[in-house]
């Protein structure tokens, strides 16, 4: 699994700016997931997102899956 936080700032909810937004991918033969979070340490707001390739009821899209739907950042590829 890769995982990457970076600092944006600007919560929504009382504009501190230590609010992280996090990027997991988990791939494993044909499963993929896409998990997206954004968090402020100060006032404990959080926002998440996951995408998966086994969900029935959405059709996956690989590339919208590796944009933050919060931000619009682009997720990291690993090889």
């Amino acid at each position: 699994m890769s995982r990457e936080r970076i600092t944006i700032g600007g919560c929504p909810k009382c504009g501190s700016d230590l609010l992280t937004c996090q990027q997991n991918h988990f791939q494993n033969d044909e499963l993929e997931i896409y998990s997206w979070e954004h968090k402020c340490p100060d006032c404990g707001f959080r926002q998440t997102e996951a995408f998966r390739s086994d969900d029935e009821d959405e059709p996956f899209d690989p590339v919208a899956a590796q944009t933050c739907p919060f931000c619009g950042r682009t997720a990291k590829r690993t090889p």
